[in-house]
């Protein structure tokens, strides 16, 4: 899943940064590039918590009793958080609906209206969830200059990348960074059920 989120979040950022789109479009493609990172980062969050050991209590002297349930793997408990994030940018944003949806048909007038819908969701739950702030202090087209030794996971050269440092190029964008983390915690018991894969239910109108 994490290398979907990759993809997907690269893919965005080429076409932010060498397709020609109106102010509507880009801005929407900016929100779905951060909901993206945000999702990877959360991801990863889960990955790193479940891979930590736990501590191990000094063995007791106990009564024999029944056996315990399995556990659920890891796996399933990141992907059962992925999936609760993802729920929340749905319930808020309509994210879900908005991306499923074929927008070709309709004007850019039409999307623009949506895509502020999403905008105002989303950007709830993620002020909710984390806090967000830019990688670079500065502003997009600043100049920059960049030793050997730069952060490859601060800054990502694009464009003709000469061989030798120090490399001179201009900030396209500022880059995120979350600074507070608060994603919910998913229980085994719910991990194990396959309602760990709903995004949103379907809904039906009675009377």
């Amino acid at each position: 899943m994490d290398l979907l989120l990759t993809m997907l979040a690269l893919a965005l950022a080429i076409v932010i940064s060498f397709v020609p789109l109106d102010a509507g479009l880009l801005h929407l493609l900016q929100i779905l590039l951060v909901v993206f990172l945000v999702s990877l980062l959360a991801l990863k969050f889960f990955q790193s918590q479940r891979s930590k050991p736990a501590a191990t209590p000094a063995p007791k002297q106990e009564p024999a009793a029944a056996p315990a349930a399995v556990a659920p793997a890891p796996e399933a408990l990141v992907e059962a958080g992925v999936v609760q994030f993802l729920a929340r940018l749905q319930e808020k944003g309509r994210l879900v609906d908005f991306l499923m949806d074929d927008v070709t048909p309709y004007s850019n007038e039409q999307v623009g209206v949506a895509a502020r819908v999403v905008h105002q969701g989303c950007r709830e739950v993620l002020r909710g969830t984390f806090d967000i702030e830019p990688l670079h202090s500065g502003q997009e087209r600043d100049a920059i200059s960049l030793a050997g030794d730069y952060d490859a996971a601060t800054y990502r050269l694009v464009g003709k990348v000469p061989d030798r440092p120090p490399y001179q190029g201009t900030v396209l964008h500022r880059g995120w960074k979350a600074t507070r983390i608060s994603l919910p915690r998913v229980a085994d018991s719910a991990a194990q059920s396959a309602a760990r894969k709903i995004i949103a239910p379907a809904e039906v109108e009675m009377g």
